[in-house]
């Protein structure tokens, strides 16, 4: 006994016969083998293996990517020690502040500021510091503890340095971190110059 279309569709399927009707799983089946042999089949012989040139090249733009993304600084001072020593190699991501500010806490890299410019200071020098304060933050230091908004900060991180410096309470303007090295004696950092 044959199979009829359903009313709706009687105008819009031509009648099959039983024989006809196929499983849809045989049917792709069948589908996809004749596909198969037509099309992939024959761009298997264009592919072929990399030679040592497409090796460079992958190379080359894999190095010239991770240099977008990061880059390892030599430390050359003694400003952020112990977390950083001389002659450690730390390495400098640079997607992170294209997505968040700088907050408290962040160990940085940055460019010479044009005030130390004017000073003297090479243009090509690379500081790391550490974020201790950002935009609209008051910060002081009384007798050697940092104070952030009225808040001595417990830094475990700092060389022991004695007590031996205060700076009087300031209002960051916006757009401005305020950076301090962790050997707060040996650092030249935001105390020196507002940057």
């Amino acid at each position: 006994m044959a199979m009829a279309p359903p009313r709706l569709l009687r105008g819009l399927i031509a009648p099959m016969s039983p024989a006809d009707w196929l499983p849809c799983h045989l049917q792709l089946l069948a589908s996809s083998a004749s596909l198969l042999h037509r099309w992939w089949l024959p761009s298997l012989a264009r592919l072929r293996c990399p030679s040592c040139s497409d090796g460079f090249k992958l190379f080359l733009v894999l190095l010239l990517f991770s240099a977008a993304l990061a880059e390892v600084r030599f430390v050359a001072s003694a400003s952020m020690a112990p977390t950083l020593r001389p002659g450690d190699r730390a390495v400098a991501e640079k997607v992170t502040y294209m997505f968040r500010k700088p907050s408290a806490g962040d160990v940085v890299f940055f460019r010479v500021p044009a005030a130390l410019q004017n000073c003297g200071v090479n243009k090509d020098v690379v500081f790391i510091k550490r974020v201790v304060a950002t935009p609209g933050d008051f910060i002081e230091v009384r007798q050697g503890q940092l104070i952030v908004n009225g808040v001595a900060q417990n830094e475990h991180y700092t060389a022991p340095h004695g007590g031996s410096y205060t700076m009087e309470a300031m209002r960051l303007p916006e757009d401005h971190v305020f950076v301090m090295g962790d050997n707060r004696n040996n650092s030249c950092d935001s105390r020196a110059c507002l940057w």
